[in-house]
């Protein structure tokens, strides 16, 4: 198999997965974001998101993360030193599409 159709192939099983998730493709770069952070043991705030203009306007990132609650992907959880500050949990919902979405990568490199 070429490496265009290899890509390609992934790209649609992904995209597949995300549409299982009801993921969005801003959403997945929002949630990849917050998942990435959390594993490498960092904790990002609702307000490290919205600053991220180049992702989307604060208002759109902000729908985004509510979306992403309501999918039960992340949650928002108050800093225990200061309840104005939202901490984003990713939750295993978002552990499972990513251990899909990691087990494409092995399974295309066979």
């Amino acid at each position: 198999m070429d490496l265009l159709t290899n890509y390609f192939n992934f790209a649609e099983s992904r995209d597949k997965i995300q549409l299982k998730y009801k993921v969005t493709h801003r959403e997945s770069i929002i949630l990849r974001m917050i998942t990435s952070a959390h594993y490498k043991g960092h904790e990002l705030t609702v307000s490290d998101v919205i600053q991220q203009k180049s992702i989307a306007s604060p208002a759109t990132s902000h729908a985004s993360l509510k979306s992403l609650i309501e999918n039960k992907l992340i949650e928002n959880r108050p800093c225990t030193k200061d309840a104005r500050v939202k901490k984003l949990i990713p939750t295993e919902r978002a552990i499972k599409l990513y251990k899909e979405l990691g087990m494409l990568l092995v399974n295309n490199k066979k």
